[in-house]
């Protein structure tokens, strides 16, 4: 059995563990009871996150490779600053992302840092260890 299926079959123990509480709730009248109900269900909740992030993680780890050939200089990745139509992309560690249609890229802007740079410095201090990336569609990389 590989990673992958252990976490699914983690979270499938999770989703029953969570049904079956669930049927608990409806049929007691213990406040006392329902509250610890209600926080096995928060647990549960609280493990399937993990357990998809963890999927989440492993896909992205053996797959590290961009799914793009294609190579960008700085001056071209420049070019893909979100404005005028253009889509928004950004180079962290050498690999370009598009970051177009992600919500906290509104506007090709993030906490100050602008769509079209390559910002592996300012990521790796506010972002080292977050699994951010395996969100994002690899476009490239730098040259």
């Amino acid at each position: 059995m590989n990673d992958r299926e252990i976490f699914i079959n983690m979270i499938d123990d999770n989703l029953n563990e969570m049904s079956d509480t669930i049927d608990c709730l409806y049929t007691t009248s213990n406040f006392r009871v329902k509250n610890k109900l209600l926080n096995r269900l928060r647990k549960s909740m609280s493990n399937i996150s993990m357990l998809t992030q963890g999927l989440r993680n492993d896909t992205s780890m053996n797959n590290p490779q961009p799914s793009s050939d294609r190579l960008f200089t700085l001056d071209e990745l420049s070019r893909y600053n979100g404005r005028n139509g253009n889509p928004a992309y950004v180079a962290i560690n050498d690999i370009v992302y598009d970051v177009t249609g992600n919500a906290a890229w509104g506007g090709a802007t993030h906490f100050g840092l602008t769509a079209g740079t390559d910002v592996t410095s300012p990521f790796a201090s506010c972002h080292a260890g977050q699994p951010i990336l395996s969100k994002l569609k690899v476009v490239g990389k730098i040259t």
